[in-house]
């Protein structure tokens, strides 16, 4: 909760030091909340997946922000990764192979304190490319490299699928968990090898279609990983159904929008452009309302405060009530990232 207000905190103080040479040691603090190393610059602005848009758009379960929807598994982090594998050669192969393809995602973004819940492979075809051909998948685990070249040796890799399919304007989608919670062990993440085979007797004579998987055949990894640190268990909220004076200097929530233009962070984060935050602002006076959501203590204090007014101060302004946003954006490997943030908008204001 703390470091969870911390971050709406500092959002607020980028923009109050704006001209300030401070606002470099704030900004890291924030962006290692974030779970960013630095400020992204994002080189290879790789198009966001359609499925993370649709859950970005749908918006969290405010009652559940650490369901990843869509997934139907634990989790406030989705992550894409891009394939940085090369093709290999299908040198001394059978005559039926018709792609060898050594795939590699960096998945070094994933902390330690997260936990990995699903991990999914997707291997996507350009449309209309289906000749009735049939075609056999098989993915191997690379559990060693010792010399370059030798991912294909059969020590060296662990056969973890094979699959038969015939509409290539299909995706495959290829659940690979375990084997990503392994890849997070130092020097574990070797990658995959991807071969693709064409079946049947008249391969011979089938080329174009082996022209057709190298042409259109692309692959991405996404990971939902759950950072317990982000999450809370839901809490029963009070309701008024009155509301306070307008009066303007009584204890409140203001509302302030960010824009993350202003705080230098647009070249990065791909959506909200901003949102509204909010902000309490106003005074505690005595004697506390119930409409002023005093804590107990706070009462005291006030009590305290008007016979001693030089002694003891007034309660503070603060949030009662915050509601989480979503944020889709590059991280520092070109990554695409969606993430829940809880207690990122103030909703009501109180006197503690």
């Amino acid at each position: 909760m703390k470091a969870l207000m911390s971050l709406l905190s500092f959002l607020l103080y980028i923009l109050l030091l704006a001209e300030s040479s401070e606002i470099s040691v704030q900004e890291k603090m924030l962006l290692k909340a974030l779970g960013l190393n630095g400020k992204p610059n994002p080189v290879i602005r790789a198009p966001v997946p359609a499925k993370l848009w649709a859950i970005f758009e749908k918006g969290i379960q405010k009652d559940n922000p650490c369901k990843m929807e869509g997934f139907h598994v634990p989790g406030n982090i989705l992550r894409s990764y891009r394939d940085q594998g090369r093709p290999m050669s299908n040198e001394g192969q059978q005559g039926s192979l018709c792609l060898r393809k050594h795939l590699f995602f960096d998945i070094t973004a994933v902390e330690k304190k997260e936990k990995i819940t699903l991990s999914q492979l997707d291997i996507k075809f350009g449309h209309n490319v289906y000749y009735g051909q049939d075609f056999q998948l098989r993915l191997f685990h690379v559990i060693q490299m010792s010399l370059e070249g030798m991912r294909h040796h059969k020590k060296n890799q662990k056969l973890i699928l094979t699959q038969s399919f015939r509409l290539l304007h299909k995706s495959l989608h290829i659940n690979l968990t375990k084997v990503t919670e392994e890849w997070t062990k130092p020097h574990k993440n070797m990658g995959l090898v991807l071969e693709i085979s064409q079946t049947g007797a008249n391969y011979k004579n089938s080329s174009s279609q082996c022209e057709q998987i190298h042409s259109f055949i692309h692959t991405s990894l996404f990971t939902v990983s759950l950072d317990p640190s982000n999450c809370k268990t839901s809490r029963v909220k009070r309701s008024t159904t009155t509301s306070l004076s307008t009066t303007s200097d009584i204890c409140r929530k203001r509302n302030l929008y960010i824009d993350f233009k202003d705080v230098g962070w647009h070249n990065w984060v791909i959506a909200p452009r901003g949102y509204m935050a909010n902000y309490c602002h106003g005074e505690c006076p005595y004697p506390l309302t119930e409409l002023l959501k005093g804590t107990n203590h706070a009462v005291l204090q006030t009590l305290v405060h008007s016979t001693e007014p030089e002694i003891t101060p007034l309660p503070s302004c603060a949030p009662t009530k915050l509601s989480p946003i979503s944020m889709l954006y590059y991280d520092n490997n070109d990554n695409v990232v969606l993430r829940h943030y809880e207690d990122m908008v103030v909703d009501e204001c109180g006197c503690k």
